[in-house]
């Protein structure tokens, strides 16, 4: 169980990692895999925009929570 921001929640969030492409700044969100860290630098990965190599890098790092199966619809 997470207590975040006072309130309990029993699920664990989805970690994502976001790489940004230091030519061109195409960003691209993937799941977290352990030792990625912001400012990270993969020598394998490449822009799926421009093709430029080893220019993806780790920009951010963040948790999402999947929506409430109790909450109400929006109109």
């Amino acid at each position: 169980m997470v207590i975040l921001f006072g309130k309990k929640k029993e699920t664990v969030p989805a970690i994502y990692t976001v790489e940004t492409c230091t030519a061109c700044g195409d960003k691209v969100r993937r799941v977290f895999e352990e030792g990625d860290y912001v400012f990270l630098s993969k020598g394998e990965s490449l822009c799926k925009n421009c093709g430029s190599s080893s220019t993806m890098m780790v920009s951010a790092i963040y948790g999402e929570y999947p929506p409430e199966k109790n909450a109400a619809p929006s109109t």
